[in-house]
């Protein structure tokens, strides 16, 4: 306490008159300076915080209680430099406010720790102009959209022009594109948007019936007409009359089966298994599959009259890596709604990201777009605003990279990337500095030096 005493007040006045909070407290954690800033900042005038610990105010990061874990945050333990962290204060009217906190210990003149000096800039302007701009991305990105189909690059304008005609008709129309570029969702729109929106919508997976159930599943079947028909039973064609039928993997859909539908379609009536008379039926079918269904023909693995029938209009979605310039727009979607989904309040992809999602083929299209963001919602800590490299699954990362004989460096990530990977494998290591150093894969001795370097 004597050294605080002795330190020149005229340095003092000038804390006072710079606006950012700046308060020091002693090895016992005490306070023993507060300057006008922070009794502006926290409510508390100084004659009542002078004395009291900093635990009055609750930093959250402070109040974690793994002790590894806090020892990261607190310079007293430390004895190191607390780099810049946002998190959150309780103020004296117990309102919360989101702030950045820089801390550094202070020592005498033979090296032990006194103290420690912090600085507390309120961010909650910051924070609101971020969550606008969050809000104005989502805005721009519903701009490049029908229904609920992102993309505003040529190819997906194009298909959106297409859907807004023949929703207003009952052509039947074949859907062809790879796994996970949206078909069902391409169906549901044009669904929602043709005169039968306020009917069902009834999707049929045909390649995941069996074949001896998929005539019944889809025509009914009568009381009795097999082991298991305890009842008389709708099909899907009768229970999606009005509405709309999508058959999704019609390309799986076996021949014999495959000769019953084109009757279907032909007649515009469907037989019950088990009965004779037949029944008139009214649904617009809308099918789709992962194959070309002209490749199929050409195998003779699916008929080429029933191929026309259903392909009175063909609509292709173009695979993912086609069209990378709709993955920001696909992004801000899908982050927004994970926002929602896990309580969380991330903004953005750190740029060593969104250089890997341009870069990355995207097998899984769109689905594996969006599982990748789900995954860096699942692990990403509550206190992250942005997605790092330390978020991705790293079977993507290691997918990406590029195939040669030759040793390549390894592209340097961002700091703000770095910082991530440290904080988080500190957290995995509950506070563990060698485990966390085994974490990433470098030596102890390296860990520290990374550390200092990050200023963490």
């Amino acid at each position: 306490m004597k050294y605080f005493e002795n330190i020149d007040k005229h340095f003092m006045d000038v804390l006072d008159v710079i606006p950012c909070s700046v308060f020091m407290v002693d090895k016992n954690h005490k306070i023993v300076y507060w300057n006008k800033s922070a009794e502006e900042l926290t409510g508390y005038s100084a004659s009542e915080i002078v004395g009291a610990t900093c635990d009055k105010f609750r930093i959250n990061i402070c109040t974690y209680q793994d002790v590894s874990l806090k020892k990261t945050f607190c310079p007293l333990l430390s004895g190191e430099n607390g780099g810049e962290v946002e998190c959150e204060m309780l103020n004296k009217n117990g309102s919360i406010i989101p702030i950045m906190r820089r801390s550094s210990p202070m020592f005498d003149d033979d090296g032990n720790i006194i103290g420690a000096v912090e600085a507390l800039i309120d961010v909650s302007l910051i924070k609101q102009a971020r969550n606008e701009i969050r809000v104005l991305k989502h805005e721009i990105a519903r701009r490049g959209k029908y229904g609920k189909l992102i993309g505003s690059s040529p190819q997906m304008q194009n298909l959106y022009e297409i859907m807004q005609v023949v929703s207003k008709n009952d052509a039947r129309i074949l859907i062809e594109g790879e796994t996970g570029t949206g078909k069902e969702l391409i169906a549901k729109t044009i669904h929602a948007e043709s005169s039968r929106a306020n009917k069902i919508f009834l999707p049929v997976n045909c390649g995941a019936l069996p074949e001896a159930l998929l005539e019944a599943e889809l025509f009914g079947h009568k009381k009795g007409a097999f082991t298991g028909a305890v009842e008389d039973r709708a099909g899907c064609f009768e229970t999606a009359s009005g509405g709309t039928l999508f058959l999704d993997e019609i390309g799986e859909m076996p021949l014999y089966s495959q000769v019953k539908l084109l009757r279907v379609l032909q007649e515009k009536e469907i037989t019950r298994v088990g009965e004779a008379i037949p029944r008139k039926v009214n649904c617009r079918i809308i099918s789709a599959s992962n194959k070309k269904i002209s490749d199929l023909v050409k195998a003779g693995k699916f008929r080429e009259d029933l191929y026309y029938r259903l392909k009175i209009v063909g609509l292709t979605v173009p695979p993912l890596r086609n069209h990378r310039e709709d993955i920001k727009d696909l992004l801000s979607h899908f982050i927004s709604h994970f926002n929602n989904e896990y309580n969380k309040n991330i903004e953005n992809c750190s740029p060593s990201v969104m250089n890997l999602f341009l870069a990355y083929k995207w097998p899984g299209n769109v689905r594996e777009l969006e599982h990748v963001i789900e995954h860096a919602f699942a692990v990403a800590p509550n206190s992250q605003k942005v997605i790092t490299l330390s978020s991705i699954p790293s079977e993507l990362i290691r997918e990406n990279k590029p195939v040669s004989t030759q040793k390549r460096k390894p592209a340097p990530a961002t700091k703000e990337d770095e910082k991530a990977q440290v904080v988080n494998a500190l957290s995995e290591a509950k506070g563990n500095k060698a485990q966390a150093a085994r974490i990433l894969g470098i030596t102890r001795a390296g860990f520290y030096k990374k550390m200092r370097r990050l200023g963490l």
